[in-house]
């Protein structure tokens, strides 16, 4: 009965995960088309990530989840599993959340619109600068959300923002290269490509908070499998137990425990059997007589203690039954 324990597991896990009011959602790194803009460098797309994680989470329609500290998080974890954090305060794995939905977004169009701005900058090691003359910039996006159990892709949109004014000097900032691109940088944000990316995410948030998600993947196989297991419970429940002993006015042992799907405090009828004998003395026909309840006290794989609160004294043999 080891699968039918593991099945009532399985209900309590998915129990918690349907209880869940909003849908988890991970943002992925930004992509960049290279063929459109010169030079594209990953941090670029991490810095843009972490600005759609905080408008989104702003929105209050997901629980959006921790995605571009993830290495940080598994070393937290590693640390704890290889001694160094106590015991009573390390971060088990097995712990993070489950993702129902992935954003993704891919960048067309990042910088100015002039062919003379020197995009060098983008290039881990270069000087460039796109230049502090008023500049006409844009920033485009192709996004798309994505069921992370299926990966069937559920909705997709396009965001534009443009801005002319100041350039902005993309140096070598976001983890050594690519440019400090992000809300707290204070010239990016001032400066006609950065009001240019708060325009388009600020489009992409419009857009997303318009959506009505249909039930996740995720959260469809969890039912399925709380569904499976509340059915094999039930199943078990259905299989009629035996008095095994009569160990006191009201207290019985009982045929019935866990490996049946009970526990302590559930509630089980007690039945009488009535023999009708023919001449010669043999059972020809049996009744069940309801006599009283019974409730579970102790249980085990089994067998149970229970609490009898009939009148009719009980006796070894007769019948108990969940229903």
């Amino acid at each position: 009965m080891n699968a039918l324990r593991s099945l009532v597991a399985v209900a309590l896990v998915a129990a918690t995960v349907m209880a869940e009011e909003k849908p988890t959602l991970f943002v992925a790194p930004l992509d960049g088309d290279i063929s459109q803009i010169q030079g594209w460098q990953p941090a670029l797309g991490e810095g843009l990530a972490e600005m759609l994680i905080t408008e989104l989470t702003k929105l209050n329609k997901f629980q959006v989840l921790e995605s571009t500290a993830l290495p940080e998080l598994i070393g937290e974890i590693e640390l704890g599993q290889a001694g160094y954090v106590g015991k009573e305060e390390r971060v088990e794995k097995g712990q993070f959340a489950g993702a129902d939905f992935m954003f993704r977004g891919k960048v067309t169009r990042f910088g100015s619109a002039k062919q003379e701005i020197d995009l060098g900058g983008f290039v881990p090691g270069s000087r460039g600068k796109l230049g502090l003359g008023q500049t006409k910039s844009d920033v485009r996006m192709d996004w798309r959300i994505v069921d992370a159990a299926t990966r069937k892709i559920i909705t997709s949109g396009q965001a534009v923002g443009t801005h002319t004014g100041l350039g902005f000097d993309i140096g070598v900032g976001v983890k050594g290269h690519g440019g400090g691109i992000g809300f707290a940088n204070k010239e990016f944000m001032n400066s006609a490509l950065g009001k240019a990316t708060v325009k388009a995410l600020g489009a992409i948030i419009q857009q997303v908070a318009a959506l009505t998600l249909p039930e996740s993947g995720r959260r469809k196989s969890q039912q399925a499998a709380a569904a499976q297991a509340d059915a094999a419970v039930a199943a078990a429940k259905r299989v009629s137990g035996k008095v095994l002993a009569v160990a006191g006015s009201n207290t019985l042992i009982v045929s019935l425990g866990s490996q049946h799907g009970f526990k302590a405090g559930d509630k089980l009828r007690l039945y009488e059997t009535v023999d009708t004998k023919d001449d010669a003395g043999n059972v020809v026909f049996t009744e069940e007589k309801l006599v009283g309840e019974i409730t579970l006290e102790a249980v085990q794989e089994d067998r149970s203690k229970a609490k009898y609160t009939g009148s009719v004294p009980a006796q070894k043999g007769w019948i108990v039954k969940a229903d």
